[in-house]
């Protein structure tokens, strides 16, 4: 099985959550080995998640929490 860049993209969160079947993760590593470009993107998010869990989680200041409520209330027409 070979994956196009396309393909791997599309399942990106199935291959950070560990949920692939072993075929599809033996193809997607494959592709991997490569490509150059999802080499490049699988490596942008992987730092990504790195930095969200070491920064933990973030809390909104309650002005902002109120302002996106509206603006969310707004986009409902509530």
């Amino acid at each position: 099985m070979e994956l196009t860049c396309e393909q791997l993209d599309a399942m990106l969160p199935e291959f950070f959550d560990g949920t692939l079947g072993s075929e599809t993760e033996a193809a997607a590593a494959a592709h991997l080995a490569t490509c150059d470009a999802c080499r490049v993107v699988v490596h942008d998010l992987e730092r990504v998640g790195e930095l969200a869990r070491s920064h933990g989680r973030l809390q909104l200041p309650d002005e902002a929490r109120g302002r996106i409520r509206s603006l969310l209330d707004t986009a409902d027409g509530t």
